[in-house]
């Protein structure tokens, strides 16, 4: 039921003033960054290994973080496990005798679908469930074959050879899609490698997207320009 622990919510008067500590002084990444107007937060996401930080800061007078923060000030507001199923885990804790905040889920971050339990039946934690969003593809695609993949926490575009995918991730070898054109100059000069690919395993609830590489009308795939202006697929040079 559980998949994992996904972020630890944080309370913040002031996003900026925050982030000069967590990203300035911790020097952690900043990911995304969403206004959720369900619930009157900006929210700031800052990648932990596997795990994140979630700073919230209120857009509004009425919200729960507002209310908190005037109750109790800045810190530690809730903790938020992934479930496979959102339905059937309040189904399952609710049976336990567990208090829910509310009568459905809500909309979260990233459209994700989301529900409260009460600190309560907590031991004094408010602890958030969150169902995450599948991610899309435009059809069955199989190893070997060249895709870009639409990555979250932090944002990211890579492109390059499938090498498996299943229920838990990824593995793509390839590079940051920012990085194509250099790539490419690199083989075509028969220069030595400055950027170059990576085998890289992507957890499955990062992957937002994941495309076939293929042409559009008259402009053709990235692997369809790798050929032209190299003279080579691109799979044989990472068979290299």
């Amino acid at each position: 039921m559980i998949v994992k622990l996904d972020h630890i919510g944080i309370a913040v008067r002031s996003m900026d003033e925050r982030l000069r500590f967590w990203n300035g002084a911790l020097r952690l990444p900043i990911g995304e960054t969403e206004i959720v107007e369900t619930e009157g937060v900006r929210a700031t996401f800052l990648p932990v290994g596997d795990t994140r930080l979630e700073l919230l800061e209120p857009t509004r007078e009425d919200s729960a973080i507002s209310k908190f923060i005037a109750k109790r000030g800045e810190g530690i507001n809730h903790l938020t496990l992934e479930v496979e199923s959102l339905d059937r885990a309040l189904e399952v804790v609710r049976a336990a005798g567990v208090d829910v905040v509310g009568e459905a889920p809500r909309p979260g971050a990233a459209g994700s679908r989301v529900a409260f339990l009460h600190p309560r039946s907590c031991g004094g934690v408010l602890v958030e469930l969150v169902q995450k969003t599948r991610p899309t593809r435009d059809r069955d695609i199989v190893p070997g074959e060249t895709v870009l993949a639409y990555l979250r926490d932090p944002a990211e575009k890579l492109w390059g050879v499938l090498r498996r995918l299943d229920g838990s991730g990824l593995v793509i070898e390839g590079i940051d899609l920012s990085s194509f054109d250099d790539w490419t100059a690199q083989i075509q000069q028969d220069e030595e490698s400055i950027v170059g690919p990576s085998v890289l395993f992507v957890p499955i609830g990062r992957v937002e997207r994941l495309l076939l590489d293929r042409s559009s009308g008259k402009l053709p795939s990235l692997a369809e320009r790798f050929r032209n202006l190299t003279g080579r697929r691109v799979q044989d040079v990472l068979g290299e």
